[in-house]
């Protein structure tokens, strides 16, 4: 149990409020996409919580940054690839 926490410790909590707003609880500050891409690119663990429910939202979350430095001009990712994406959602 004790590593479970340990492993916990280092998880950085962010909570998504109703407004679109995303909150660092171990900061204490509201933060961006940007802000959390950036951190994904650092290597800090983080889960996102809707902050009413509770719901573990990290995977929205990471999609919606990919999304957005796609739209962003940077387009990292092969349309074929995108294809096998979608076709895997698909056959799920």
């Amino acid at each position: 149990m004790a590593d479970a926490n340990a492993a916990g410790d280092k998880t950085v909590i962010i909570k998504k409020y109703a407004n679109r707003r995303l909150y660092n609880t171990r900061s204490s500050s509201y933060i961006t996409l940007d802000h959390l891409a950036q951190m994904t690119r650092e290597g800090i663990e983080y889960q996102v919580l809707d902050a009413k429910s509770g719901n573990d939202i990290t995977h929205q979350i990471l999609t919606q940054i990919i999304l957005d430095e796609e739209a962003n001009g940077e387009q990292m990712l092969p349309v074929n690839f995108l294809r096998e994406l979608i076709c895997m959602y698909g056959n799920s």
